[in-house]
């Protein structure tokens, strides 16, 4: 039985019940020394245990319909097009009134912890490890708001209804920034390295600063603010000791299935590559429904991130290796690729194990074939579909068969939080930034590796024309190897939820968000003549036959502008405290 999860059914059962020392309100508004009088190593623990549902996020609350806040924080970025396109990243978002985003809860409980665990009667270990994980959990819940919000208040304490410092202005970004490295050291030193994957260590920590400090290093230097080289400095400094911490990337697999075997496993603990996990456990009704509702899900991958994939024969963007074009069709273009490509996305193939969902045994037959299309191609006995897509192009990250047609919920994969590879991306982008040694063959090349492209990238890349077009903007006199390491994130984080973020920090979302979104070109040896004109009348092609998913199904025109880079401070929150005027750039 999974530890984590029994833990926090044992703490519901706990406040329920009436232990003296949880007989009380939750962990933000716990006033009485009592309580941490009579709080042993255990209490403390069920305290933390409150924060990681809240904050460690992975494939969403057990129970839950959608596929999960990593998959679907992919929806706003130019990699995952959903069903509706992303308000956001066309820059059509507007004015919030209120946000539960703009909430304190978290922080007002953690400082709540810290002013009073060395009253507990737990052992100075216990109460520093505890202490460690509530310092990790107030980092990052004030990076997320950075992240959103710009300037925000820092608090170091909580605060009664009547306390001033409830109407306080918000701090500078570089004052909030400055607070959170420091409480993220702090937490370093408090933790222990790593033991059980589902728990935050100093391991975990060491990530989390190393992410902190290069999305900030980068959000400043593409936006020529001071103090960039000292922030990738400390990103490359924390990825280079977790290198030196024993993890390694997973590849018990084979070159054709590690990636894809990476993420659908049922735990953690003894995986090389694994940092933090979220734990699911369909057994105790503590189950997710990602592999049940991936192949019905509306999603696809954007023909924009598909050509990022390497040329596997030549190591060459297809964009200038002459070796793929979009009038092969799907299969033919999809092969000989980076083999992240047959890892992430369904082959439309008959008996490859590739084809994934997309293909089933019905009957003594195997049918099925190309996704459905938005889900409005007609199905009759001589055409089925088992899989939909608003791209063509039909994810299989995260799926596992074994999960699938079982009933809604009974999801037990466990979400990998935090991983290896991503550390190697960090030291890597931090290195090239700073003009330091990226470790390419520590990092870049070992991802590649991992999937059996032979490849090499060197630090004098060849020039792709098209990532200089998505990243005009980049500095240095390594400029073609800055954007190839971005090429590797981007394709090696796919639907993990970081493009968001790496499109603000570096400063592109006016020139990538304002591309037009595209799909695949429907491919006649997949789609019949009737299909693909009930896809040109109901969806519609661009001038070149490639898939325009929002054309004809939305309002929005694309807009993005500098003010998206951050939201507007939720006007309630001004009317309750006109002190966190003046408002963000451009949302006055």
């Amino acid at each position: 039985m999974k530890y984590h999860i029994i833990s926090l059914v044992c703490l519901l059962s706990f406040l329920v019940s009436g232990c003296n020392y949880l007989d009380t309100e939750p962990g933000d508004v716990i006033f009485s020394d009592h309580f941490w009088e009579t709080s042993n190593a255990t209490a403390l623990e069920q305290y933390c245990n409150l924060y990681y549902p809240k904050l460690i996020k992975g494939h969403g609350d057990p129970l839950s319909w959608n596929l999960g806040p990593m998959i679907t924080a992919e929806f706003q970025s130019d990699n995952l097009l959903s069903a509706g396109p992303s308000a956001i990243t066309f820059g059509q978002n507007v004015v919030m009134t209120k946000s539960s985003d703009w909430d304190w809860s978290i922080i007002r409980g953690c400082n709540a912890f810290l002013e009073n665990y060395q009253k507990s009667p737990a052992s100075d270990i216990d109460k520093k490890k505890y202490a460690g994980e509530i310092l990790f959990f107030k980092a990052m819940d004030y990076f997320n708001k950075v992240r959103l919000f710009g300037d925000v208040p820092w608090y170091d304490n909580t605060l009664n209804k009547d306390d001033p410092e409830l109407f306080k202005s918000r701090d500078s970004r570089v004052i909030v920034m400055h607070n959170i490295l420091k409480t993220i050291n702090q937490a370093i030193d408090f933790l222990p390295r790593k033991t059980k994957v589902y728990r935050v260590s100093r391991d975990a920590a060491l990530l989390l600063k190393a992410r902190i400090c290069l999305y900030e290093g980068t959000w400043r230097r593409y936006r020529g603010v001071e103090g960039d080289v000292e922030y990738l400095q400390e990103a490359y400094d924390a990825a280079g000791k977790l290198m030196g911490y024993g993890y390694a990337l997973y590849e018990e697999s084979g070159v054709e299935n590690n990636y894809f075997d990476l993420f659908i496993q049922d735990n953690y603990n003894d995986n090389p590559e694994a940092i933090l996990s979220r734990e699911y456990d369909p057994v105790i009704n503590m189950g997710h429904n990602v592999s049940n509702s991936i192949p019905n899900s509306e999603i696809g991958m954007s023909r924009d991130c598909f050509e990022e994939y390497l040329c596997a024969k030549t190591g060459k963007p297809i964009s200038i290796c002459g070796c793929h074009n979009p009038n092969m069709g799907y299969i033919e273009e999809m092969k000989n690729r980076d083999g992240r490509l047959l890892q992430t996305l369904c082959l439309p193939e008959k008996g490859s194990k590739y084809a994934r969902y997309l293909f089933r045994v019905d009957d003594g037959s195997i049918r099925g074939g190309a996704p459905n299309i938005f889900s409005i191609l007609p199905g009759s006995d001589k055409r089925t579909f088992y899989g939909a897509t608003s791209t063509g192009y039909a994810m299989c990250k995260f799926y596992r068969s074994s999960e699938h047609l079982i009933g809604n919920h009974k999801g037990g994969i466990d979400c990998l939080v935090m991983r290896y590879a991503e550390v190697l991306l960090i030291r890597a982008e931090a290195g090239a930034e700073l003009g330091k040694d990226p470790n390419l063959d520590k990092t870049i090349n070992a991802l590649r590796a991992r999937v059996g492209l032979s490849s090499k990238l060197n630090e004098n890349p060849i020039e792709d024309p098209d990532l200089v077009a998505k990243y005009p903007n980049v500095k240095g006199p390594n400029k073609n190897l800055i954007r190839e390491i971005r090429r590797e994130r981007r394709i090696e984080l796919f639907a993990e939820g970081y493009r968001w973020d790496d499109i603000c920090r570096w400063n592109v979302g006016e020139v990538v968000y304002n591309r037009e979104r595209r799909g695949a070109k429907m491919d006649p040896k997949l789609y019949t003549e009737k299909e693909i004109a009930i896809i040109r009348e109901q969806v519609g092609f661009d001038k070149d036959g490639f898939i325009t998913p929002y054309t004809k199904r939305s309002p929005y025109t694309m807009n993005f502008k500098e003010k998206n880079y951050l939201y507007n401070i939720p006007l309630n929150e001004i009317s309750l405290n006109p002190n966190l005027l003046p408002q963000n750039p451009g949302w006055e």
